[in-house]
């Protein structure tokens, strides 16, 4: 015992002791970035000397250099570029020691150092300086297309690669339509006048016609716009502007659609297009002509969301006999989803055959999925969460934490860096195998990087170690503001799952920040001030507005969790507008129509993670025995 006694007391200074010249390698790390500028001074050099076995050394090394980038330096910035190759500290160091030797005109050394970046302006260099060797000249070109065809400009380097192919005769009328559809479809329009001209003068309408009805799809309704003159290409842009319109406008869509093909040909792949469209269109709109539509579609499609859109319709409207035909005539593969066990119980359920009925839900029971704990709620049984934690040895978990991007990341993150922590974990899974990179998700969650050890393991397949796909996070800043504002938290803990997956810096296109990935703008309304948006990215901060506006919604929704929850994702006003407008219905047959098959996915995914959390934390775990009666009505406002 005196034995162990002295050996853990050992241990532990030890590791105090280690924990102690890290911390101090981490304050010389920032001390000698900040002197990188001049890698030849002497308080650089004796600060880069005490790093010698610090993970991060080299992202000094890459500093000094990226400040002193010239021919001088060169043999340094190779031999870095050759040692680091293909990993976050190559990229940068590669585009600016490039960018540098395409300035110079140093063609040799450009080419030798050259490799595919993603970057199109040095993509063309690459091209422009290979095109001065004759022996090279040919395969270039051969190059050029696929930085010519894309839906947005390329930057001016690319104007003379562009000139010398061209004039080579190598740019063809297919090429030029190719870039055309692009940029009306997915690109910037602003390109099309210029692609205009670069079409032969009788189809230069096309590009006019393209551009009209990118800025308004309502602009098919008139046949006669359309001359018929270069028919295939003309029905092509009337598919695009059909397919926008049946969404926005459907009354006008159909009208146009029986008109049009009263004049064009089109084409048996575009008719089933459309038709698979204005099917699912219809079905969402909940339009008269839906059912007409959609069993035109199903007929010859495997497309799981026109099944799915055709059955939640039947169901809309309490047709069971039809949505029963419906289950049994679909393709297996869909059949047997989950969604469609789940109605196909619900199905005998409805049409009083209770033992197929039950024996569907028992079956169904044993998934942890949204499907699952409705069969359990209906079953009036404790779901089932198949929670097996991961087992392995601590000499598996070793071998990764040992690999040099694992050290880097980990350093970063504790230096608060968490973008060029998941720049080095992203480099390190690129060469793990399976086995390595659940140990990398565990140490991931060692690490309480709960994010990236969720995405991990989700990547794997590895889906039943609850303990760490659904961590206890920031609990008790969640658990206390959940109480103070009377939400539940698990709903809580369910929500921020969703929406960042426990990542406190997380940062959306549309701009929602932190945790609970709040709109400044939504946080500036609960606090009745102007509040900084760096500020949500305060775990504090984040989620004592974000429980704030779950009373909010609640407040708005009658104090349905459900409703609630597809306002968190697609706001109030527009799921008042998804409410029926006299009856009640069931609440799945309601999530089953929701509009927006992001929302809809949401509802279901927080409903699930509820009940898991609701089990993580002890709480009496009805979710889903309530969700079964629940009923959605009309929500006077």
């Amino acid at each position: 015992m005196l034995l162990l006694a002295c050996f853990s007391s050992q241990a532990t200074t030890t590791l105090s002791s280690t924990e102690q010249k890290q911390q101090h390698q981490r304050e010389i790390f920032v001390e000698a970035e900040s002197l990188a500028y001049n890698p030849q001074s002497a308080a650089y050099q004796r600060l880069v000397e005490q790093l010698v076995d610090y993970p991060l050394l080299p992202y000094v090394q890459l500093k000094a250099l990226m400040n002193n980038i010239n021919r001088k330096n060169g043999p340094q910035i190779e031999a870095f570029l050759e040692k680091y190759k293909n990993t976050p500290l190559d990229r940068s160091l590669r585009k600016a020691w490039l960018q540098y030797l395409a300035k110079s005109q140093r063609k040799a050394e450009f080419l030798a150092a050259y490799t595919n970046t993603g970057n199109a302006e040095l993509a063309c260099k690459n091209i422009e300086f290979r095109l001065s060797d004759p022996s090279e000249r040919e395969v270039a070109l051969t190059e050029v297309p696929r930085l010519w065809i894309v839906g947005n400009s390329q930057p001016k380097a690319c104007d003379y690669v562009f000139r010398e192919w061209k004039k080579a005769g190598l740019l063809t009328k297919d090429m030029v339509w190719q870039r055309l559809v692009l940029a009306a479809t997915r690109g910037k329009h602003t390109l099309i006048p210029y692609l205009k001209k670069l079409l032969p003068e009788n189809e230069r309408y096309l590009a006019d016609l393209w551009l009209a009805v990118r800025r308004d799809a309502s602009y098919v309704s008139r046949g006669s716009r359309f001359p018929h003159k270069h028919v295939s290409k003309e029905t092509q842009i009337l598919i695009y502007g059909l397919k926008r319109l049946a969404f926005s406008h459907p009354d006008l869509a159909l009208k146009s659609w029986y008109a049009l093909e009263k004049r064009f040909a089109f084409s048996a792949p575009q008719r089933k297009e459309m038709t698979e469209r204005f099917a699912i269109a219809l079905a969402v709109a909940d339009h008269s002509q839906a059912e007409l539509w959609l069993d035109k579609a199903s007929a010859d499609s495997t497309d799981i969301e026109l099944f799915r859109w055709h059955l939640a319709h039947v169901l809309r409207l309490g047709n069971w006999q039809h949505a029963l035909e419906l289950i049994e005539a679909a393709p297996s593969g869909i059949a047997q989803d989950l969604a469609f066990q789940y109605w196909l119980g619900r199905t005998y359920e409805q049409l009083k055959a209770g033992d197929l009925a039950q024996q569907t839900f028992n079956k169904l029971a044993n998934q942890r999925h949204y499907y699952g704990f409705m069969a359990s709620g209906k079953l009036a049984k404790q779901p089932s969460l198949h929670d097996k934690t991961l087992r392995f040895s601590p000499e598996q978990l070793l071998e990764v934490s040992n690999m040099p991007q694992a050290k880097r990341a980990y350093e970063f993150l504790q230096l608060g860096r968490s973008l060029s922590a998941r720049r080095e974990w992203y480099d390190l899974q690129q060469g793990l195998n399976e086995q390595q990179s659940l140990m990398a998700a565990v140490l991931a969650d060692s690490w309480k990087w709960h994010d990236q050890a969720i995405f991990t393991f989700a990547r794997v397949g590895y889906l039943d170690d609850l303990e760490r796909r659904f961590p206890i996070a920031f609990d008790e800043t969640l658990i206390n503001s959940a109480n103070k504002n009377h939400v539940d938290p698990a709903w809580a803990f369910a929500i921020v799952r969703r929406e960042s997956s426990f990542m406190p810096d997380a940062n959306s296109h549309a701009g929602a920040r932190g945790l609970m990935q709040l709109m400044p703008g939504t946080a500036n309304y609960l606090a009745k001030k102007k509040v900084g948006s760096s500020s949500l990215f305060d775990p504090k901060q984040n989620v004592e507005y974000g429980t704030q506006y779950m009373r909010y919604l609640m407040d708005k929704m009658d104090n349905n969790p459900v409703l609630a929850t597809a306002s968190y994702n697609a706001g109030w006003r527009k799921v008042l507008d998804w409410l029926p407008e006299r009856d009640a219905v069931p609440m799945d047959i309601w999530v089953e129509t929701i509009p927006y098959k992001e929302t809809r996915n949401y509802v279901k995914a927080v409903m699930a993670y509820k009940q898991i959390y609701a089990q993580r934390l002890g709480q009496p775990s009805q979710v889903f025995k309530e969700l079964v009666d629940m009923q959605i009505a009309p929500i006077q406002q």
